[in-house]
């Protein structure tokens, strides 16, 4: 099944990542209006990413014997493991969602603020005792370093709409925390309960399919997503639910939590789900989140800021989400 319902517009941003600002104005009009009445984009134009390389590659982890995979396991799947935000995780009892996830934050040592539970965030990268291919890793952390670059891009984007200063916004979100996730949702059995919801159906295209993953919003800037099968939905601030097509060349953008709170609500952060076609659907998300210094406070105008407090952190504001979920 295929949702024709596709969510517009394609922007293309490749204006953006000229040194000419006069070029920005249109592109920046074009995604402001986006975050506000569709709640995301299509993003194409992007800086080539991978050169003679399918992003397929990539999700070879999920190919790896479980021992390896149990070793780099979560605390969410293995109650002794000191991984947080890093790792593996397998839902094949269901949950929030259905299928098996790898996560990778930034590469190295993570700093945040002197406060309880900062631990939590610090994890390093839990990479498996064998690669499923020579350079996986490597590949892996030059596309995290290149979508991270293009998310501070988009987000200056989002700010000059916004008219708040694009270069103080940005600084919140270089050195990020954010986090690369593969997905591999498989053909979900009947009984799996999906967000507390035994069966889990909803309507596409006037059909009766399975959620594999709830209804939900995410927590950080921006979210970046690419898939090799349809599945994913966005819901526009009048509720309705729009598919997202299969894009070779870019990624469905969607926005967070803290950018809502950032925008004081003047963006909204988007409700989205994923359904199943009865086809095994892999999925790689970039999460723009800030640093853990960076403030969760109302963008300024002015050319720089203060650091904030401690509590106004989004070191803070995600202790208070892991804690609040079980996690932490």
């Amino acid at each position: 099944m295929t949702d024709q319902k596709i969510m517009t517009p394609a922007i293309d941003v490749a204006p953006l990542f000229d040194s000419n600002p006069d070029v920005w104005v249109p592109v920046d009009q074009l995604i402001g209006e986006a975050c506000q009445r569709k709640g995301g984009f299509v993003v194409t134009g992007l800086p080539p990413l991978q050169q003679n390389f399918s992003f397929e590659r990539f999700f070879r982890i999920f190919e790896l014997p479980d021992p390896v995979l149990y070793d780099i396991a979560k605390r969410e799947m293995r109650p002794d493991s000191r991984l947080t935000m890093r790792g593996y995780l397998n839902r094949d009892k269901g949950g929030f969602a259905y299928g098996e996830q790898f996560d990778v934050g930034p590469e190295g040592h993570l700093r945040g603020p002197e406060i309880d539970g900062i631990d939590m965030l610090l994890n390093e990268n839990a990479w498996p005792s064998s690669e499923p291919y020579p350079g996986w890793q490597e590949e892996i952390i030059k596309h995290f370093k290149q979508m991270e670059s293009i998310g501070c891009v988009i987000i200056g984007s989002i700010a000059r709409y916004l008219e708040v200063n694009d270069h103080a916004a940005i600084k919140r979100y270089q050195n990020s925390s954010s986090t690369l996730r593969f997905l591999k949702y498989p053909e979900r059995p009947e009984h799996i309960e999906i967000g507390g919801e035994t069966g889990a159906m909803r309507v596409v295209d006037g059909s009766e399919v399975p959620l594999v993953a709830s209804e939900h919003t995410d927590n950080g800037g921006l979210t970046f997503q690419w898939q090799d099968e349809p599945g994913l939905q966005i819901q526009t601030p009048e509720g309705k639910w729009l598919g997202i097509p299969n894009i070779r060349d870019g990624f469905s953008v969607h926005l967070g939590e803290t950018l809502e709170t950032q925008s004081l609500g003047r963006v909204s952060a988007t409700p989205h789900r994923v359904y199943s076609t009865g086809k095994t659907r892999q999925s790689m998300v970039f999460f723009l989140d800030p640093n853990l210094f960076g403030s969760t406070e109302q963008f300024g105008k002015g050319q720089s800021e203060q650091r904030p407090s401690n509590e106004n952190t989004y070191a803070a504001s995600m202790i208070k989400t892991l804690r609040k979920t079980g996690r932490g």
